[in-house]
């Protein structure tokens, strides 16, 4: 047999037993050494189930998904507590690592085809312990970094780890699937039992242990196939500014608010939750030994909570993109306004466009729409050429659409109450070496400087540009629960969420500055704008919704 084959572990101690001598090899009044073996096989995807469930509520996944780099086998007594490995009670786990078969990491980051879940199958571990001395559970972790592993865990250290979803070779961590069963008992870890343990190695691949494992990660896959013949990826949106018709052309799309690190053993709280599927939905699944809700850490971990324009949107249409798990609800106040929203999102970056696929740059000001900023400006200098003038060959000139720029409303003063997406009104560079008066009929025309009149100015009522036509949409992913349930939306790990983008209407979020930091996803809330998704959800569990997003 291939050394790579078993593991040889010396001197477990029986569970629940005090300490072994910290030399393996010294007998002690509970009896003489005996070698005796363990066969354990590692299942993902339920590939039984996947490949005869004719409701393609399971997906296999790409090979990629399952390479296995290496294993660790962490032991523990009935207690829960740390069962010793080799006598030495400061470390509880074995690890090996997979024989690559000459197959490495592609330069694109996912492996190619290798080692994966199946092969770690009638795996057989050796080792040599007291007799009846023998471990109570075990749990299995794939693809974990080294680097990340402390000596020893309790179960509970263990279920309450923090790594990241994936290691530094790009490979998926896995580790056991948790589940309820019948009695509402979390099932998280796989138990031993005398059987399991042989005297030969025939005897366990008899009666082999068998491991059902889940990546920690979630997938999202976005496609914007368009709803106009002949144009890919391109939407109409309902909206015409004056005689343009306007088009919303996807051109990529990014997560929001994605987690990058996962409790590495999934939380679940069926008491509180109840397996008649009281928070929404029948989330807990042991014949399949899966569930399919998870409650997060809140606020734990690290999250990816900016966006802007220029240099995000890196997910090409009908790509896939992996987050950690975050099942974080959104936090309102007793109005029901959302105050607070940690939840992951899918940001869709896309342009306006015309029909003839020229971008066409939007703006609005006041409830009215009009093509182009110039336009804008030129509205707002009419109304306040009778308030503000200029010096000018010794008389006063009113102030003109020439005299005005836009500010994007991140760069506003505290003092101006504008949002991030508007743009408020400033002097140009050339209008700031103007002689500047205001006017009323009390008091006539009076001396200003430039910053007294951008102090006004800042007042005037804020604009939305979609400069060049950019623009953006977004959407909270949906789950398995109904409507308004806490499971309504959701990712959760080793789930498929594959949203396809069926409708969108209205003009999105504007952006006015490409490269400006976007630090919570907004929409206008004078505009009527949303995207109409249907979304499947795999398990890889698979998720099936159709909602609108607004």
């Amino acid at each position: 047999m291939k050394k790579d084959l078993f593991i040889i572990l010396a001197a477990l101690g029986l569970a629940g037993c005090s300490e072994l001598p910290t030399d393996p090899n010294t007998p002690n009044e509970k009896g003489e050494l005996e070698r005796s073996y363990i066969s354990v096989s590692l299942l993902s995807d339920n590939e039984d189930i996947v490949r005869a469930d004719s409701s393609e509520d399971f997906e296999y996944g790409e090979g990629y998904e399952r390479y296995v780099d290496n294993v660790h086998f962490f032991f523990f007594k009935s207690d829960e507590s740390a069962f010793p490995v080799n006598g030495v009670s400061g470390k509880n786990y074995i690890s090996f690592t997979m024989a690559s078969n000459g197959t490495q990491p592609e330069e694109s980051g996912k492996p190619n085809e290798g080692p994966n879940v199946s092969d770690v199958k009638d795996k057989v571990l050796v080792f040599d312990s007291y007799k009846g001395e023998y471990p109570a559970y075990i749990v299995a972790v794939l693809n974990w970094d080294t680097q990340h592993i402390q000596p020893s865990y309790t179960l509970n250290n263990l279920y309450n780890a923090i790594t990241n979803i994936r290691n530094s070779n790009t490979h998926f961590v896995m580790s056991n699937a948790v589940y309820a069963d019948s009695q509402s008992d979390v099932i998280k870890a796989s138990r031993l039992t005398i059987e399991n343990i042989g005297k030969s190695e025939e005897e366990a691949l008899a009666n082999p242990v068998e491991i059902y494992v889940e990546r920690l990660s979630a997938k999202v896959a976005v496609v914007a196939k368009g709803d106009v013949a002949g144009k890919e990826a391109t939407y109409n949106t309902k909206t015409s500014v004056g005689d343009v018709a306007v088009y919303a052309k996807v051109l990529k799309w990014e997560l929001y608010n994605e987690y990058h690190q996962s409790l590495l053993l999934k939380h679940i709280h069926p008491d509180t939750w109840g397996l008649a599927g009281g928070i929404g939905f029948l989330w807990n699944d042991p014949n399949k030994y899966r569930s399919y809700w998870a409650a997060s850490q809140i606020g734990g971990f690290p999250t990816d909570n900016h966006f802007d324009w220029l240099n995000n949107g890196l997910n090409p249409n009908g790509d896939v993109a992996y987050c950690g798990e975050n099942t974080n609800q959104a936090e309102v106040d007793s109005n029901g306004t959302v105050i607070s929203d940690s939840r992951t999102k899918v940001i869709v970056k896309a342009q306006l466009i015309k029909e003839n696929g020229e971008p066409v740059e939007v703006a609005s000001w006041f409830g009215n729409t009009y093509v182009g900023e110039q336009t804008v400006r030129k509205e707002v200098a009419s109304l306040l050429s009778s308030q503000f003038f200029y010096a000018s060959g010794g008389g006063f000139e009113g102030i003109d659409a020439d005299d005005l720029k836009m500010v994007g409303g991140n760069e506003a003063p505290e003092s101006v109450d504008v949002e991030s997406y508007e743009v408020f009104f400033q002097l140009s560079d050339s209008a700031l070496a103007k002689e500047w008066f205001t006017y009323s009929n009390e008091s006539g025309y009076k001396p200003a400087t430039s910053s007294e009149i951008n102090t006004r100015l800042a007042t005037v009522e804020p604009a939305l540009v979609y400069k060049d036509g950019m623009t953006y949409y977004y959407t909270n992913i949906k789950h398995l629960g109904k409507s308004g349930s806490d499971s309504e939306y959701g990712v959760v790990r080793n789930h498929i969420y594959k949203i396809n983008i069926s409708e969108i209407s209205g003009l999105g979020t504007p952006v006015f500055d490409s490269d400006i930091n976007i630090n919570t996803p907004e929409r206008p809330s004078d505009i009527n704008t949303y995207i109409a998704a249907e979304v499947r959800i795999l398990s890889w569990k698979v998720v099936k919704n159709n909602y609108n997003v607004k």
